[in-house]
């Protein structure tokens, strides 16, 4: 027993003593502290160092593919550049605003050649004539003096024509009001009197009809603008938002033209496709609500963003598509207040799990 007391504290004074050269070599000299307690300490600086390694050799890994980013860039840039001086010695210059401005006057000087070209055209058919320089060959020996002479002519001939057209108009009214006027009682008149009446009608609800008619076309045409111009990004971001909340079962969005206008479509996993109509309620819920979502991001888009409000509108959905839905809540929320009313208490939860900054009021 003695034996092995005196071999038990030997190890014990060895291993206080390779704990002790450990922590100078380590560079954190053992002190009062117990030898145990210094082995727990230098073990986890041993640990430390070890992710520190880790984190050391990732670090070096980000690194070359940075600069391997770096070179592609680089090699980018130099083309770029080449590019750059291509255009600038093609245009004679030394800046690219330079190129631009000499652009321009090269469109602006196409657009006078071609207005002069339509000039032309419409001189030498006015004129009768095969080519323009015949045209320039004959208006080079005109006498201006005595064709502003004779322009002067005319026009004081036409200013004489049109009194008489006047005058000729008057009587023929006149004419007109006499001969109308002729009958043996009123009933004439009356009748003028009510088609006179009736023929305003026409004219006037006419030009109501055009007016409206227009307005309409303009509507259309504004709204039909409006949908060419925002529906692939909203329909694409709609689509997107449709596939993560059915988790996969359906593939994406799209629209069909028919008479009268465009039918939405959704593509399910297999391929097949279904019209929205004809989606179950759960789904086409699931539809209205990614729809919402696009149409959010496209109104934030343009003007400041307002709050989004939703009222229970998951209670047919199950609990994967609830984690899905409140997950795009939560990116909704960087841009603007995202607000959901519920009675359920495990949607709380779901909301709780998914967004970890949510805030949850209990209205009493």
């Amino acid at each position: 027993m003695r034996t092995r007391i005196g071999k038990m504290e030997a190890d014990r004074t060895g291993f206080a003593q390779e704990v002790a050269r450990l922590g100078a070599q380590a560079g954190d000299p053992i002190t009062d502290e117990a030898p145990e307690q210094a082995s727990v300490r230098l073990a986890e600086r041993l640990e430390q160092a070890a992710r520190a390694r880790e984190a050391r050799a990732h670090l070096l890994l980000d690194v070359q593919k940075l600069q391997d980013v770096q070179a592609v860039l680089s090699a980018e840039m130099a083309v770029y550049e080449t590019t750059k001086q291509q255009v600038l010695d093609a245009f004679g210059v030394k800046t690219l605003p330079e190129v631009a401005e000499r652009d321009e006057q090269l469109r602006e000087r196409d657009s006078l050649l071609s207005a002069v070209a339509e000039l032309e055209e419409r001189l030498t058919g006015d004129l009768a004539l095969e080519d323009f320089a015949q045209a320039r060959s004959l208006l080079e020996s005109v006498d201006l003096d005595g064709l502003a002479i004779e322009k002067a002519e005319i026009e004081r001939r036409l200013t004489d024509l049109d009194e008489a057209l006047q005058q000729q108009v008057v009587r023929r009214t006149r004419a007109t009001d006499k001969l109308d006027a002729i009958g043996g009682d009123s009933q004439v008149a009356r009748i003028d009197a009510e088609r006179r009446t009736v023929l305003l009608e026409i004219e006037e609800k006419a030009a109501r009809y055009i007016e409206l008619k227009l307005g309409v076309m303009s509507a259309s045409s504004a709204l039909r603008v409006y949908r060419e111009r925002h529906r692939s990004g909203m329909m694409s971001q709609a689509s997107d938002a449709f596939i993560l909340i059915t988790r996969g079962q359906y593939t994406g969005l799209t629209t069909q033209p028919v008479k009268g206008g465009e039918v939405l479509i959704a593509t399910q996993r297999d391929g097949q496709s279904k019209v929205a109509d004809a989606l179950s309620k759960g789904a086409r819920f699931q539809l209205y609500l990614a729809l919402r979502l696009a149409g959010y991001y496209e109104f934030a888009k343009l003007r400041p963003s307002v709050p989004f409000i939703a009222d229970d509108i998951m209670e047919t959905f199950d609990h994967l598509r609830s984690e899905e839905v409140f997950r795009l809540f939560g990116e909704m929320a960087s841009v603007g207040q995202v607000i959901y009313l519920t009675h359920h208490q495990h949607l709380c939860d779901i909301a709780k799990s998914v967004i970890p900054n949510v805030s949850i009021h209990e209205l009493g």
